[in-house]
């Protein structure tokens, strides 16, 4: 094994574009919410919609369960949980 090798072993990359399974449960953060009651969170390029995650989530960690996913478009649908925490910033 070269020097080279060895230092690099376990490193991976991220991608700009996650993909989840269906029933995996993560925690995001809510930007905005639409007039239907639902909420959006981007995870780089990868979109979700949270469905019933309204106003009152905008800005804060929620726990999501994924219900659908399209890895080719990186877009999915999730069903809210709960809030989980604040923001990390004050406005």
């Amino acid at each position: 094994m070269s020097l080279f090798t060895k230092y690099l072993k376990g490193w991976t990359l991220r991608t700009t574009t996650p993909s989840f399974d269906v029933g995996e449960e993560i925690e995001v953060f809510v930007a905005e919410s639409n007039s239907d009651g639902d909420g959006h969170a981007y995870i780089g390029d990868t979109h979700l919609l949270i469905e019933n995650a309204g106003p009152d989530t905008v800005e804060k960690r929620v726990r999501v369960r994924v219900t659908e996913f399209d890895e080719t478009n990186a877009t999915g649908r999730g069903e809210f949980l709960a809030v989980v925490g604040e923001s990390s910033y004050t406005g």
